[in-house]
């Protein structure tokens, strides 16, 4: 006991850590800072959301880029336009509460409801992409498989709202957010609603609602070209059939580039009305619409909803038996149609059977053949010795004669790998990107094993690795400076440390050095720097910004015009192009031959040139609005097609709306209008 004692008179008290000690329990003054500084940051916040930006406008609210102090993340923020009184209220918050009790993977998050400082409600949801369905659709650089399995996840979301008794009652490609990467969001609930809730109309609201948004608010709500009859029709019933037929009016457009309505809005809400509408087969036969799915789409868009799929899983359900290589019941197919999607579908094990049927009747007819030989043949036994010497030998002269063949055949085969890599690398990749590399880089790996010692191989593979901006790759067994490709070795030495490939991308200030660069180096080179700039486009899920890429490329295209500008307007796919000098917006024999402007995706494009442009240099483009009067020597001597054009702006002292009626063609009707808003001339 005494030991104890003596020990407890030794011990010295530390005043560091009874300092400590006090600083952690008090939770104030510098021990709350050094003790959680994080959580005191949080508490000082005062505004949560800041730094908005614009995003877009629709009929009803505006969405803003802002970012969230308290959960350090940008998302998007939605607000009713100005102008949008108390009226509107209720059918804003309905709009944000209905999201967010809709859990899913293909449905857009909310995260935050709530009432700004003016007394405005507002709420936030997730930043994604600035790619729609309908982008996709317009600008045709997806396979139609791809755009059927964003389909098929469309329809588990709604199969999902659905089952919650919520129904959406605006489904278009342009309230669905679809990225290069499989993700695909539905959007825009603002029309959305219980099935089993009295459906109550806001007084003092207009039927028709502005058109910038495409929605109608009042007795008919909905987006012309992809309303079902009953919500056109006063009175009618609309539950989840009525999201089916619109399900058929995107699937309609995935098909054809097209909803199943089109022309302006009379005219659409009249053959909504009559819901008479083409089989897609018939209608469009350049585009081989498969009768299996112009089946389905007619089934999901009949008139009468008790003739539609009974439920968004059955229609699913169509698709994917499309997908798998079987018939759709809409369909309704015979035996032999049923025969050949079994053989195609199972190619493999059918050729298989086939082949094993005929070898076996071979071997059999030799067999029997060789049996009859045997009974007819009597041979002694140093006969016999000598026929099978002579054979042994013939066969090792066969060995050698195939093993020789065989050589000959793998380099063949080489050979023909090398010509495949070559189209997919120089066209394939204008079309499908990411495939076109992806497969091209197989086979000139193939090609190599078969051939080490081709050079035609290992060019291909070198030229797969620049186009991927893979330089330190390509640079391992650089061609030699004789070489007519050096100018590419020269182009990877000035940025050598580029090892980028489909996962991993550059980014938009490099990508537009190396483009300056490029042009510094060679001028001759367009050909593989579109096709680099193409492979890039693809794999960026949002072209925010990209412009600064694009304005690089037309840079190089036109040397020695040093006022050139391009830039994003407020929409989100709408562009100004500027230049004092002429311009010239396609590459150098070699490329794809078509506008360069496309990597950005537009929609609606203002052009301000002051010498000639040749107009033809748009062909194909799939922008629905264009700006030409500030163009003052426009040029068209041949046909333009713009698929997706509704209007065009001019001024008449400059170019005449006779010139774009003769030679502007377009899927849709599309007005000529003088200055802000004249119409001119309404195309037909």
């Amino acid at each position: 006991m005494m030991k104890a004692v003596e020990d407890q008179d030794d011990f010295q008290n530390d005043y560091r850590l009874i300092q400590a000690y006090q600083e952690a329990t008090q939770l104030e003054g510098d021990g709350l800072a050094g003790l959680c500084p994080s959580y005191l940051e949080l508490s000082e916040i005062e505004t949560r959301y800041e730094e908005q930006t614009l995003l877009g406008k629709g009929g009803v609210k505006a969405v803003y880029r802002t970012f969230d102090n308290r959960t350090r993340r940008w998302v998007a923020m939605a607000r009713l336009k100005d102008g949008r009184g108390p009226e509107y209220y209720d059918l804003f918050v309905n709009e944000a509460w209905l999201t967010s009790s809709l859990n899913h993977p293909n449905i857009i998050n909310v995260h935050d409801v709530g009432i700004d400082s003016s007394g405005r409600p507002f709420f936030t949801m997730d930043l994604k992409g600035n790619t729609t369905l309908g982008d996709l659709i317009a600008a045709q650089n997806r396979s139609r498989r791809s755009l059927l399995q964003d389909f098929m996840k469309v329809c588990d979301a709604m199969a999902y709202a659905h089952s919650r008794d919520i129904i959406h009652l605006d489904l278009k490609p342009d309230n669905i957010q679809s990225d290069d990467y499989g993700e695909v969001l539905v959007c825009d609930w603002g029309l959305g609603k219980l099935v089993s809730q009295v459906e109550e109309e806001l007084d003092g609201i207009s039927s028709t609602e502005a058109w910038d948004n495409m929605t109608l608010l009042g007795e008919i709500k909905g987006s012309p070209g992809y309303m079902a009859p009953e919500q056109v029709k006063s009175g009618g019933v609309k539950d989840h059939r009525t999201d089916i037929f619109s399900l058929g009016c995107i699937l309609h457009a995935i098909l054809t580039g097209e909803a199943p309505f089109t022309g302006d809005n009379h005219s659409m809400l009249s053959a909504t009305t009559d819901a008479e509408i083409a089989d897609p087969c018939e209608k469009y036969p350049s585009l081989k619409v498969p009768p299996s799915l112009g089946a389905v789409t007619l089934k999901a868009l009949a008139k009468n909803p008790d003739d539609r799929y009974g439920s968004v899983s059955e229609l699913k359900e169509e698709i994917q038996r499309y997908l798998d290589g079987f018939s759709t019941d809409a369909e309704a197919p015979n035996f032999l149609r049923e025969a050949r999607l079994f053989a195609s579908r199972n190619r493999t094990p059918v050729l298989i059977s086939f082949l094993s049927l005929i070898v076996l009747t071979v071997l059999s007819t030799l067999f029997i053949e060789r049996v009859n030989e045997l009974r007819q043949s009597v041979l002694n036994q140093s006969q016999l010795a000598d026929q099978y010497a002579s054979e042994a030998e013939l066969a090792n002269e066969k060995y050698f004669e195939t093993l020789s063949k065989s050589k000959e055949q793998q380099l063949a085969l080489s050979e023909s790998l090398i010509f495949s890599t070559n189209r997919l690398k120089n066209r394939g990749i204008f079309d499908t990107p990411m495939k076109s590399i992806r497969e091209a880089k197989e086979l000139a790996n193939h090609a190599y094993a078969l051939n080490p010692d081709s050079n035609k191989a290992k060019y291909q593979i070198f030229a797969l690795n620049i186009i991927q901006l893979n330089f330190a790759e390509a640079l391992k067994e650089p061609l030699e400076k004789g070489s007519l490709r050096y100018p590419y070795v020269q182009l990877a030495e000035s940025f050598p440390e580029f090892n980028y490939d489909r996962y991993r991308r550059p980014s938009l200030d490099e990508l537009t050095e190396f483009l300056q660069e490029a042009g510094e180096i060679d001028l001759e080179q367009s050909p593989i720097l579109e096709r680099i700039l193409s492979y890039d486009a693809s794999l960026r899920g949002s072209k925010r910004a990209y412009e600064r890429v694009v304005l690089q490329f037309v840079k190089y295209l036109n040397p020695g015009e040093e006022v050139i500008a391009l830039e994003a307007l407020r929409s989100r796919s709408a562009f100004r192009l500027r230049s004092a000098g002429a311009i010239r917006l396609i590459a150098d024999p070699g490329g794809s031959e078509q506008c360069v402007l496309r990597y950005l995706i537009p929609r609606s494009l203002v052009l301000e040139i002051e010498e000639e442009f040749d107009l033809a240099q748009l062909q194909g483009l799939g922008i629905t609005k264009l700006d030409l009067t500030m163009c003052p020597n426009v040029r068209l001597e041949e046909s333009l097609s713009l698929p997706s054009l509704n209007s065009v702006k001019i001024d008449p002292n400059h170019l005449s709306a006779e010139l774009l009626q003769e030679w502007v063609t377009s899927s849709v009707s599309f007005e000529i209008v003088a200055g802000p808003s004249h119409v001119l001339m309404q195309d037909q």
